[in-house]
């Protein structure tokens, strides 16, 4: 595992130098949120991929326990089917900003992500044909926390790059 940079947030070694732009993005909208009264919860993963296998298709990020337990009481309190996606490309990576946000009881969890899109063309040409996305958040120990989105245009690179 890597060494934390001081702030609480341990480096991403594969996603480079996008990821920390990602955090302080995430952190940037959290507080947004939360001026706007909003419950917010954000997430940390040590480890983030594009998966396609018999047991899942997705986006697959690995949380620390304390924040996949914390992800875990939300949900079954609240419904998350609002989600907003900030993407941006970088470092030959995707990167992506996840809020999935249930507006009754304005709450949102912010999921960072990314992934090595030329590494997963037949994934990403898969998740198009369905059309479908599912947003795994796990614990090493495959506890799933799954968001299901039914238009994965906002996870993917554009068409025809």
């Amino acid at each position: 595992m890597g060494e934390s940079s001081g702030d609480g947030v341990t480096p991403n070694v594969q996603a480079r130098e996008g990821w920390p732009a990602v955090i302080e993005d995430m952190e940037a909208t959290a507080a947004e949120y939360r001026d706007g009264g909003w419950t917010t919860l954000e997430l940390h993963p040590g480890d983030s991929v594009l998966v396609d296998s018999d047991r899942r298709t997705g986006i697959d990020v690995v949380l620390p326990g304390p924040e996949f337990e914390n992800l875990e009481s939300l949900v079954e309190e609240r419904s998350f089917r609002d989600v907003e996606v900030f993407r941006a490309e970088g470092d030959g990576l995707m990167y992506l900003l996840v809020v999935e946000t249930d507006p009754e009881t304005e709450t949102a969890v912010f999921v960072p992500a990314y992934y090595d899109p030329s590494a997963a063309a037949e994934t990403i040409e898969s998740i198009r044909e369905e059309g479908t996305v599912t947003l795994f958040c796990r614990r090493l120990n495959d506890d799933t926390v799954e968001f299901v989105h039914n238009d994965p245009a906002p996870f993917l690179p554009e068409t025809g790059e």
